[in-house]
């Protein structure tokens, strides 16, 4: 395996002694004067500590022998440095929580070091992504306030840096066109940074561009990052991949290709992350087999789902809506069915949004009138699904709503949703052309 992140720091280790002679000097409480004493003026000394000047060899050794120190020494320190940074930004491209949480400890106890060193930009730099990665939202502003201050000595390399990880903060806090943007820009010349760094902005593309409905280029990308991560060997970032592939095939419906994807990916969440993935991966997989109209099989994976879910969480509300949709497109709305269709209204009180309440709410009408249900579907539910993006549940509910007014002869209502529907399938169509 190749190092995905070699050339993050790969600039020849450099010491500035003089930064180093100044935090040694205050550290043991001597002025100016009482170290320069014998070996050099006070306005000498103070040019080399701003590395304004760089002294000869001899006037640096005597300096450094007044304090303890030999540069030797401090050439394995900026090496030690080196390496803790190396290590810590690998680790929070692994996702490995608990080395990146043991490795920031030791890098915040070095901070007065840091700051000294030729790795300050880089220091800085990765403790903000640190905080963006555990969404310490705080901790993100107040990092963020000294890289604006010191983001006029950054390298290109450090500027490219920076660009993708105001892209991964914008992702976290779901900003997909601005993500977008900033992984464009970071695209543009991303040659001084390791090719792992590429796989996570193909990562980032692959994700925003599903958030914003754009599947095709959602799987374009996310092709492209997997290769990347799978020659690394990022295993949770394979998995987390592999979940946007599959979702992005089933909104293309293309269902061979997201089965391939979701048979291996189910069985390795299983055996190696079964807390962790595997939950997800059974919601997913069977919103995919929903869809497909493979309904024992989803409701199956559905059930499974419900009992290893924390109840009441968004994801057990996603598991909950799959299984009543299947009783509902199958007829089989039994007294078990609408024990769920309660609980997933209850449940909906608690969480944020009104998705699941309009469709708990959707279903309790039509399961006792079509024509009550297409109603509330027309006049609250479609409408909270257009505002809020859910284009895919948008045109599976104009589509019912088309079905309705066909039944009813009524061709103007039918006409006027079937635009609708042309509208959700056009505007599918624009965003996978702007992706290219």
């Amino acid at each position: 395996m190749t190092n995905p992140c070699h050339s993050i720091i790969e600039r020849t280790i450099k010491v500035n002694v003089g930064s180093i002679i100044k935090y040694y000097r205050t550290k043991k409480g001597l002025t100016q004067t009482e170290l320069a004493e014998g070996i050099c003026s006070t306005s000498h000394l103070s040019k080399i500590e701003t590395n304004m000047y760089t002294a000869n060899e001899d006037t640096l050794n005597m300096l450094l022998k007044r304090l303890n120190l030999r540069l030797e020494e401090e050439h394995s320190r900026m090496k030690e440095l080196h390496d803790l940074l190396h290590d810590f930004i690998f680790s929070i491209f692994m996702h490995d929580g608990d080395r990146a949480d043991i490795l920031f400890n030791e890098i915040i106890q070095k901070h007065d070091y840091m700051e000294t060193s030729d790795y300050v930009n880089l220091y800085h730099l990765y403790i903000y992504r640190y905080y963006c990665w555990k969404k310490s939202h705080d901790k993100v502003k107040e990092t963020l306030k000294v890289i604006q201050r010191i983001k006029t000595t950054f390298t290109s390399v450090e500027k490219n840096i920076y660009v993708i990880f105001k892209a991964i903060n914008a992702s976290i806090e779901n900003d997909s066109e601005a993500a977008i943007r900033l992984i464009t820009e970071f695209l543009q010349n991303p040659l001084p940074l390791g090719r792992f760094w590429i796989g996570e902005a193909y990562y980032l593309l692959s994700h925003s561009h599903s958030r914003l409905n754009q599947p095709e280029a959602g799987v374009m990308f996310g092709k492209k990052a997997y290769e990347i991560f799978e020659d690394d060997s990022n295993w949770i970032r394979i998995i987390y991949v592999q979940m946007i592939l599959g979702i992005n095939y089933m909104k293309l419906r293309l269902f061979s290709e997201a089965n391939a994807i979701y048979e291996p990916l189910l069985r390795n969440t299983r055996l190696f992350f079964k807390d962790k993935f595997y939950p997800h991966t059974l919601v997913n997989y069977a919103r995919c087999l929903l869809q497909s109209k493979e309904y024992i099989r989803s409701k199956k994976m559905f059930e499974e789902a419900l009992s290893v879910l924390p109840p009441g969480s968004d994801y057990y509300a996603v598991a909950l809506l799959g299984w009543i949709e299947i009783g509902y497109r199958t007829n089989h709305t039994t007294q078990e069915w609408e024990g769920k269709l309660q609980q997933l209204h209850d449940i909906s009180l608690n969480l944020e949004g009104k998705f699941f309440f309009h469709y708990a709410v959707f279903y309790k009408k039509s399961q006792f009138s079509q024509v009550e249900g297409t109603k509330y579907a027309i006049k609250w539910l479609y409408p909270y699904l257009i505002k809020n993006s859910y284009y895919d549940e948008a045109r599976e509910i104009v589509q019912e709503i088309i079905d309705y007014y066909s039944g009813e002869n009524d061709i103007v209502n039918a006409k006027h949703y079937y635009d609708q529907w042309r509208r959700l399938v056009e505007k599918e169509r624009m965003y996978n052309e702007e992706a290219y």
